[in-house]
């Protein structure tokens, strides 16, 4: 059985803007969202799509983000660069948006919430409303993290330090930088739907199709690249019976991760320590 979870009932009273919107905390993550549901890459070099404590992950090189969607019902269609679901931002608070689109009979709706400072909650929900059944329906989202393009010097490059961390109900994907990590994390529970973890191997930039990136078996836990590679997660749904609803979720969690002349401080403290515990044991 597939997840059917009712979606929240939304008030015409909401705004509608076909204009990006801007969540985020100055102490932590601040992301630009477009009515299709991606960051926003069409910002200039460094701009604002997805930062954490002001470095930006997405918008150097080529700018990528986007989710894709195949179905029997809507063929096959990613979002880069495009909002090929016609999809319209209907509220957003600075901490929050929800976005809704039409596509033949398929209502899409996609609620994005700053969950702390350091993570952002993403729930899609997918309603068949064309009489009939909708089947090999499948979801992807990812993106180009860049984040030591933040950096002068010898580690100012397009590469980021990949790894898998767990798949199907504990899919997850991560992205190393200097000094910071994305994780790409799915948040849905049932096991209905099988859900892949994927690093795109030697491809920066191009949208991953959810069928290849689900196809199993699925890229090994502790798999890992080093190199200018996207991350995604795939959601393979199945079937949305006639009038059902499935909904599903995922998240970007980003951390500051303690840089070289800190590990060299908490090195030489550590050490400092021994010596004094060494001489105080001669002095016993």
């Amino acid at each position: 059985m597939k997840i059917k979870l009712a979606i929240i009932a939304i008030v015409s009273a909401f705004s509608i803007s076909a204009q990006a919107a801007t969540i985020g905390s100055t102490a932590g993550i601040k992301a630009e969202i477009l009515p299709s549901g991606n960051f926003d890459t069409g910002a200039s070099e460094g701009g604002l799509g997805l930062s954490f404590l002001d470095k930006e992950w997405v918008n150097w090189g080529t700018h990528s983000s986007w989710s894709w969607l195949s179905s029997s019902l809507t063929g096959s269609v990613n979002t880069l660069g495009s909002n090929p679901l016609g999809s319209t931002i209907l509220a957003s608070d600075g901490s929050s948006f929800v976005l809704n689109g039409f596509f033949g009979g398929l209502t899409f709706i996609q609620t994005m919430t700053l969950n702390n400072p350091n993570q952002l909650g993403v729930t899609v929900s997918l309603t068949n409303n064309t009489g009939k059944d909708i089947t090999g329906v499948n979801w992807g989202v990812g993106l180009d993290p860049d984040v030591n393009k933040n950096y002068v010097g010898p580690l100012n490059t397009f590469d980021t330090f990949n790894t898998i961390l767990g798949q199907d109900t504990d899919a997850a994907v991560s992205a190393f930088g200097y000094g910071q990590t994305l994780t790409l994390a799915n948040t849905t529970t049932a096991s209905a739907i099988d859900i892949a973890a994927y690093i795109n191997a030697g491809d920066c930039c191009s949208p991953v199709d959810p069928a290849v990136a689900g196809a199993l078996p699925h890229q090994v836990l502790g798999f890992n690249t080093n190199h200018d590679d996207s991350i995604s997660l795939a959601y393979d749904i199945g079937t949305i019976g006639v009038g059902k609803t499935v909904s599903f979720g995922y998240s970007y969690t980003m951390a500051a991760v303690p840089e070289p002349e800190t590990y060299a401080m908490l090195l030489a403290g550590l050490g400092l320590m021994g010596f004094v515990a060494r001489r105080k044991g001669k002095q016993v």
